[in-house]
């Protein structure tokens, strides 16, 4: 790639090498912003400024997303009240998605009392059409969401943040009940039903063998009504999952049942499996994607 160096009152060409990225450094954040261990390699700018190289799309929820409760998908989509997200409640009793107005940074919660009750939120709103997302040898993608669970007791719900394949914003579709996921292609971090404070990073390939395969049990440790920030790197090799901007365990886009080559939606949802009040909030979403491995403007 040729740029133009000054020397003199002139101008010469000079040569600029492309280069490979390199994966994100492994270093804990806690703060309340982008983990750098994470975010270390993303040309951000350059994906906001280009599209010819790739997309980066962050949302604070400073504006939130409001859901009238009880409000299945067509209806909240009539409403026009979820902005830049897709989102649904199931139709029945006890289960809202709303902006949380005790905190002025931007939260927002969703949540159920009511067993076997669900709520979701895709981006992009598109997503329960046509996903933009996918983990591929050709890409590099990246994703963290900072999240906090009210409930982590055992046996009351069942949790998911990360991607998955399109057309899933309806009850049931995604989680399908409170303990099981359905067999759809998804990566990323699970709650289940029987677990505590270990958030678990998972995979499927829909019609695949297992469902879903974990990467490992507690790929995040959480704390009740605490934020956390999880994320997840793929590099077109090698898929890492992180916590606070920390490195987990990876996994290989060519293992058996991983849906690489997919396109896929970032979703957070829940299914209640108890009656007492559950709930999962997110302050913001960042995702990432560049078209290619190689940095378009490094040296």
């Amino acid at each position: 790639m040729a740029t133009y160096a000054a020397k003199g009152d002139r101008f010469e060409p000079k040569t600029i090498k492309k280069s490979s990225i390199k994966n994100p450094v492994d270093v804990s954040n806690t703060g309340r912003g982008l983990s750098p261990g994470l975010w270390n390699t993303c040309p951000v700018e350059l994906l906001k400024a280009n599209p010819l190289y790739g997309n980066f799309f962050f949302d604070d929820f400073i504006d939130g997303i409001d859901v009238a409760a009880n409000s299945a998908v067509a209806t909240v989509a009539a409403l026009g009240t979820t902005g830049k997200w897709g989102a649904f409640t199931a139709a029945t009793a006890g289960t809202v998605i709303a902006t949380a107005v005790d905190n002025y940074q931007g939260v927002v919660k969703l949540e159920t009392d009511t067993i076997d009750e669900d709520a979701a939120i895709c981006y992009p709103k598109g997503g329960h059409i046509a996903g933009k997302y996918k983990f591929a040898s050709t890409t590099r993608l990246w994703m963290e969401a900072r999240v906090s669970i009210l409930n982590i007791t055992t046996n009351k719900f069942n949790a998911f943040f990360g991607f998955a394949e399109e057309g899933l914003m309806a009850t049931t579709t995604l989680i399908t009940a409170s303990d099981a996921m359905a067999d759809k292609d998804y990566v990323g971090f699970q709650k289940t039903f029987a677990g505590t404070t270990g958030i678990a990073s998972v995979y499927n390939t829909a019609g695949g063998a297992t469902s879903p395969a974990t990467v490992a049990a507690a790929a995040a440790t959480v704390t009740a009504d605490t934020f956390t920030k999880i994320g997840i790197y793929c590099d077109g090799t090698t898929v890492y999952f992180y916590q606070n901007g920390a490195k987990g365990t990876g996994i290989t886009i060519a293992t058996a049942d991983f849906p690489d080559g997919e396109e896929m939606a970032f979703y957070a949802g829940i299914m209640a499996g108890h009656g007492d009040k559950c709930s999962i909030s997110l302050d913001w979403v960042a995702l990432a994607q560049a078209y290619s491995l190689v940095d378009p403007v490094g040296a």
